[in-house]
């Protein structure tokens, strides 16, 4: 099952299961998140990345010397990650053999609003996380929910991203995103359960981790370690 979303592309290209445009996600930078997880892990470390879209991630942290290994549940997303072992599979009911020294849930994917997801998610973390390594989850920032605003627009090189809603009602968000780049159009709409810092470790002690420590001055990734199993 995909997190709730609902993508469009006035290209015709595809929209993944989970309303993520492929087009978008790969045309998006990479931005600080591969730096953020190569200093967090040792170096050359094997990765597992859980919903890794188009590779915009896996591909720089390859550069940085680490092997990865990609998972999505799109097939479109995936045709586009060329580092590394691709993996097409639910991220629920992944069981690969291995265990890994670092395990990355990035995208927001802890904040879904599905029933049951966050939980089934953060197993397969665990499951596949050796015993003293690292889980690197990427959440939504209470502080960043609050702040953002429909009209925000964003420029950098071809691409303008406006956020075209932005509602925080009861600690969820629901957002849309219209992003601009040549003559393509894409539109992005996703809804988060935001959760603040008390309950994210409410949140990821229920299901076996203690929260290490905070990867960034916004607390958005976070390192979590494995409790005794």
């Amino acid at each position: 099952m995909s997190p709730l979303g609902r993508g469009t592309a006035s290209d015709g290209s595809p929209v993944a299961p989970d309303g993520s445009p492929v087009g978008l996600y790969r045309a998006f930078p990479a931005g600080r998140e591969p730096e953020i997880i190569h200093r967090a892990v040792p170096p050359a470390a094997p990765i597992l990345e859980l919903g890794c879209g188009a590779g915009r991630i896996t591909h720089e942290l390859t550069a940085l010397g680490h092997h990865v290994v990609a998972v999505d549940q799109s097939a479109e997303m995936l045709a586009h990650v060329h580092t590394g072992t691709r993996v097409h599979a639910d991220i629920e009911t992944l069981a690969l053999p291995e265990r890994f020294p670092a395990v990355v849930l990035a995208s927001y994917l802890v904040n879904t609003i599905v029933p049951g997801q966050r939980d089934a998610f953060l197993k397969t973390c665990h499951r596949h996380v050796t015993d003293e390594g690292l889980v690197l989850v990427q959440r939504t920032s209470p502080t960043w929910a609050t702040a953002l605003k429909a009209g925000h627009t964003v420029r950098s090189d071809r691409m303008v991203l406006t956020i075209t809603e932005a509602r925080l009602e009861s600690g969820v968000l629901y957002a849309a995103q219209e992003c601009r780049h040549g003559d393509t159009t894409w539109t992005h709409a996703w809804t988060d359960v935001v959760y603040s810092d008390r309950e994210f470790e409410e949140v990821v002690r229920a299901a076996g981790f203690a929260l290490l420590r905070w990867l960034d001055q916004d607390q958005e990734w976070a390192a979590l370690q494995p409790l005794p199993r």
